[in-house]
């Protein structure tokens, strides 16, 4: 398989992730490089939260990253700077495969300082993938579309950072719209929690307080269980 090579599915096509084809408005094509089989093959789990993240979110993320990848499940996110790229950075260390969603044309990298975490994606035999045809630049709303999808192509949703405005709190919307399993983590030496506080207080996330917690959410995400447990919210 050729990393480098742009390769297109469609919602007919063997290739096109199943969690996708649920979706209102589903890409009427996938633009992907790399591995896109690991999104049709197996559990997994998205790991995100803000990119002014404080020095504990980001070691909680990266945390997570290895706790997902020791498992042999998935990562996704959006490859965003902060929470992102720790959980990005925990698992490949740990040699787990990764997805990663982009708001362009996959004949860039965004931001690009992670051209490099985008090729150690593409060389641990993970993916990168987009709705948008190569030569499409960024415009603002392209990152709430990209949103919508890293939690339709996950089971869970892992929270590390957030407050109660901005992307992260879109992507947690998303979650719950589409039934997906939603988490956040908490504690008090993380900066900026009210966006955590609000979704764990209102009852829409399960609150994370350990390493061993992450790792029982990630092992208990299944379809039955996720649908279960946010028809409660709906």
């Amino acid at each position: 398989m050729n990393s480098d090579v742009i390769s297109v599915c469609e919602p007919q096509d063997i290739q096109y992730p199943r969690q996708l084809l649920d979706l209102k408005k589903s890409p009427s094509r996938l633009y992907y490089r790399g591995n896109i089989d690991i999104l049709n093959d197996g559990k997994k789990i998205a790991v995100i939260g803000m990119r002014q993240a404080s020095g504990a979110g980001l070691e909680v993320s990266r945390r997570a990253g290895e706790i997902i990848a020791g498992l042999g499940v998935t990562l996704i996110n959006g490859l965003a700077i902060g929470c992102d790229t720790a959980a990005l950075q925990g698992a490949l260390a740990t040699n787990g495969k990764c997805v990663a969603v982009l708001p362009c044309g996959l004949d860039q990298i965004y931001p690009k300082s992670n051209q490099s975490l985008a090729e150690q994606i593409l060389e641990k035999d993970g993916c990168l993938v987009s709705e948008y045809a190569p030569g499409v630049t960024i415009q603002k709303y392209y990152f709430t579309e990209r949103d919508r999808l890293q939690s339709a192509l996950s089971n869970g949703v892992i929270i590390v950072e957030s407050e109660i405005k901005g992307g992260t709190m879109y992507t947690a919307n998303c979650a719950i719209k589409q039934q997906r399993r939603l988490a956040c983590y908490y504690s008090k030496l993380i900066q900026h929690m009210s966006g955590n506080n609000h979704l764990i207080e209102s009852g829409k996330a399960i609150k994370l307080l350990s390493d061993k917690e992450i790792e029982r959410f990630v092992l208990d995400t299944e379809d039955e269980k996720e649908y279960e447990q946010l028809s409660l919210f709906s």
